[in-house]
């Protein structure tokens, strides 16, 4: 594992949403002796009125971190910085208020941390981002970009953020990508990308305890005493209630089955009016990451619902590996990602965005055994993206860059 590195560490995510690859590999870096100056996100577009719960929670980030000269320690070796900056791909006079007057602050957290030739390691591509580069970078100084979004798809300013995505990646020195249709663009400005699709920690999700019943092992079902009364069976998903989500036919398929118990645990990153007022809909909110296995221990069958758009094309969802781990048979809409890895594994369900179709996965998933084998088959696909191992591959690219 790499070690020894100070790290300005620019995220695309709150170090307290929704528990992702971000935390957990800056987590483990830390872990591995690394200093983590995490950067919250510093955003790919303007912010609208449907953001302002999300700009007043940064002010208050920032306001509460100001004690703390700057930072709060949020874990041994972690370090959250809240930085107050304008949003990226504005006029003149907003870039020069960045970087004179904003991103200077981050260059101060950094040294009052002592930091030191630092390895920059971003998830975004903005040209605030390059700034912040620009601002911090010695010699001995080293960028990885980790791209786990197709960024275009994400922002008005789509013809600037792939002018300074184009930029960034020929200024890194290792680019990594979510998948093969990202690494596969990137590679236009790249001699080399490597693919490393979301991890999971496969010990977060401890082996289902089984019991024999006539010599087949049958898991014990010994999860959340929330959803410990529901109807069975109980069909589970995990993760942000996001734009990306197929609400119309989450909605279809709960009035279709009534007697099915159908529950989502996660933060509500949109409107839910679609899934309220059935009474088999049970809408959890967000949950400690560490009870995430406590709740997907209750679920029968596991969904991933997407939508199918160009952004969805390149989403690799982290919640699969994750069921997996947890020895739940998965069911998904078909995007891109999700085909090709069960091409591989065959180890999935996927069906279309249709209510009959995917009801018909469900049911088919209901009737898979649950024997020892089958869980440990399920186990052992997600094994393969393990961070232990995601992590040492990556690091192994990150010193043999520095070496040289």
């Amino acid at each position: 594992m790499l070690t020894g590195r100070d790290i300005i560490y620019i995220s695309s995510i709150e170090w307290h949403f929704l528990w992702q690859p971000h935390q957990e590999i800056a987590l483990r870096l830390a872990r591995s002796g690394n200093r983590i100056l995490y950067i919250e996100n510093t955003g790919v577009r303007s912010p609208g009125l449907g953001d302002a719960s999300r700009v007043l929670a940064r002010l208050k980030s920032w306001s509460g971190s100001l004690r703390s000269r700057g930072v709060r320690e949020v874990a041994p070796g972690v370090y959250v910085c809240s930085p107050l900056v304008l949003p990226p791909f504005g006029s003149g006079i907003r870039k020069f208020i960045n970087q004179h007057l904003l991103l200077p602050l981050i260059r101060r957290a950094a040294r009052r941390l002592g930091m030191r030739d630092v390895l920059f390691w971003t998830y975004l591509p903005t040209d605030t981002v390059l700034d912040v580069i620009r601002l911090l970078k010695t010699p001995r100084s080293a960028t990885v970009y980790y791209c786990m979004a197709d960024f275009p798809q994400l922002t008005p300013d789509s013809a600037q953020i792939v002018e300074s995505e184009q930029l960034l990646v020929k200024q890194s020195d290792i680019v990594f990508a979510n998948c093969e249709q990202i690494s596969t663009r990137l590679s236009e400005w790249a001699n080399r990308v490597d693919v490393f699709p979301p991890g999971v920690d496969l010990a977060a999700f401890p082996p289902p305890e089984t019991q024999p019943v006539h010599n087949v092992f049958i898991p014990i079902q010994d999860g959340s005493d929330e959803l410990s009364s529901l109807p069975r069976p109980i069909i589970g998903y995990v993760g942000g209630l996001h734009r990306h989500v197929d609400f119309d036919l989450l909605a279809q398929m709960a009035e279709a089955r009534p007697d099915w118990s159908w529950v989502f645990v996660g933060p509500f990153q949109t409107s839910v009016e679609k899934l309220e007022g059935y009474k088999n809909i049970h809408l959890m909110g967000p949950k400690p990451h560490e009870t995430l296995s406590e709740h997907l221990r209750s679920f029968d069958v596991c969904i991933v619902p997407y939508l199918k758009s160009a952004y969805t094309d390149t989403v690799v969802p982290v919640k699969i590996n994750e069921y997996l781990a947890a020895g739940k048979p998965v069911v998904s809409t078909d995007i891109p990602t999700v085909r090709k890895f069960n091409e591989l594994h065959r180890v999935l369900i996927t069906s279309d965005n249709n209510r009959d179709d995917f009801l018909q996965g469900i049911e088919e998933a209901l009737l898979l055994p649950n024997d020892k084998a089958t869980l440990a088959r399920r186990r052992a696909v997600a094994a393969l993206c393990d961070w232990s191992v995601q992590l040492e591959a990556m690091s192994e690219l990150i010193e043999s860059k520095l070496q040289r």
